[in-house]
């Protein structure tokens, strides 16, 4: 629903835009806020209350969620760098107990 609210103010900006650019005289574009309490009172009281506990419960969960989603895609081997010195404490701590070198 909110998509099409956003279209609809974004086709209504354009169109008024379009207006000022040939020159022809438009109204003055309305208030947003004005425009939004328009749009909010003209849908049906259970379309809004619906909206509300949608919103209510997405906030909630946003809210009360220990961590954020990662959103990170990269993995453990993409994060070290093939050239000297790439190591980590842990890996010269791994080499050093299977008995190989590492790089000085």
């Amino acid at each position: 629903m909110s998509f099409l609210i956003r279209a609809g103010l974004v086709i209504g900006v354009l169109s008024w835009l379009a207006l000022q650019r040939q020159g022809e005289r438009a109204p003055a574009p309305p208030a947003v806020a004005d425009a939004a309490a328009a749009a909010w009172d003209a849908l049906p009281a259970p379309l809004r209350d619906a909206a509300l506990r949608e919103g209510a419960a997405e906030i909630g969960r946003r809210a009360f969620t220990a961590s954020p989603v990662s959103r990170d895609t990269l993995s453990d081997s993409d994060r070290k760098v093939p050239w000297r010195g790439a190591q980590t404490h842990a890996d010269r701590a791994t080499l050093a107990q299977r008995g190989e070198r590492g790089p000085p």
